[in-house]
């Protein structure tokens, strides 16, 4: 019997250590700091523009920045402006480090025929997930609501796009994908739109295991509210914060904002696992959104926002993050 135990404890101790060698740990020896980031000065901790020209441009960034676990290939969202959404739906796109050299930004394969946003690298690099209003086969009508979908990496590229399913995506919204280390989900819904009469978004998370996106539940109760809409979430590689977007904003029938705001919050796992209040990031990221960390994670990356003009993307030491973490938890 202690035997059959020994032999069981090796094979699970094996498979935990395979899960953790595939997923591609961002190594500094891969590409030098002015190579993964555009030649671009580092900020400090105050938020400054970044990759004005490449990254950031005359249009709306509308999406986290995504790094493929190697620091090669950075992706992200945008929409056009002036907004058309008939002739410019929003689109996905990317720029490659190849031949010693940054590309332009590309438009993905996969995407600039239907609304597409949010792309997110799979832990190992070989999916892209994103969402989109695209049918859900060719003789189906455009959706009226997001899903998840996905993308797997090919010798030529990437494959066509499949939609995640069930239970992920449901005749709600399903948007914004964001991948831990060990495979879990977060995204942004409205699938409780009934429950809360605010018909807020919240953000839920669906726990990957043998291969399988599990029932996605709310991340917790502390993070999702009822007053505010939670979305675009970005979750820590190992689970420990979440940094996301609270947006308390009421409107009048004009499209006025009448009272409230949108903040970046932060909030921190406790010595049980659970998630405690979550904390405003500060002054520096009131009407941001979209974060993401880079892959040496050292910079966190977000947009900031503004009703009239262009969404661009910002960076900052990461160090602002581990300053936010209450003592007790350092």
């Amino acid at each position: 019997m202690k035997l059959k135990q020994l032999i069981i404890a090796i094979l699970v101790i094996s498979a935990e250590i395979a899960l953790f060698h595939s997923c591609k740990i961002y190594s500094s020896k891969q590409l030098g700091f002015k190579e993964l980031f555009l030649e671009q000065s580092a900020p400090n901790k105050t938020p400054e523009i970044f990759a004005l020209g490449i990254i950031s441009s005359n249009d709306q960034e509308h999406s986290s920045l995504s790094f493929s676990p190697d620091g090669k290939e950075i992706w992200w969202s945008l929409w056009h402006l002036p907004h058309d959404l008939d002739k410019y739906p929003q689109v996905i796109k990317y720029i490659k480090f190849e031949n010693k050299q940054w590309s332009k930004p590309l438009v993905a394969s996969f995407s600039g025929t239907y609304r597409d946003g949010g792309p997110a690298f799979s832990p190992d690099g070989n999916r892209i997930y994103f969402y989109s209003r695209r049918p859900l086969n060719k003789k189906s009508e455009v959706m009226h609501d997001n899903d998840i979908w996905y993308v797997e990496r090919t010798q030529d590229g990437w494959s066509q796009a499949f939609n995640l399913g069930k239970p992920v995506n449901t005749e709600y919204v399903e948007a914004t994908p964001c991948l831990a280390n060990n495979g879990n989900l977060y995204f942004t819904s409205n699938r409780n739109q009934y429950d809360d009469p605010t018909g807020n978004n919240d953000i839920f998370v669906s726990h990957y295991h043998n291969g399988v996106f599990g029932e996605p539940v709310s991340v917790s109760d502390k993070i999702n509210t009822t007053y505010a809409r939670e979305s675009f979430p970005y979750i820590s590689f190992d689970e420990t914060y979440i940094i996301f977007s609270r947006d308390s904003r009421k409107f009048d029938s004009n499209g006025n904002c009448i009272f409230g705001n949108r903040k970046m919050m932060i909030s921190f796992r406790d010595e049980k696992g659970e998630w405690i209040n979550p904390v405003d990031m500060g002054t520096h990221f009131e009407n941001t959104r979209f974060p993401s960390v880079s892959p040496e994670r050292k910079y966190l990356f977000f947009t900031k926002y503004s009703e009239n003009t262009s969404e661009d993307f910002y960076w900052v030491d990461a160090r602002v993050i581990d300053e936010l973490k209450p003592v007790h938890l350092k």
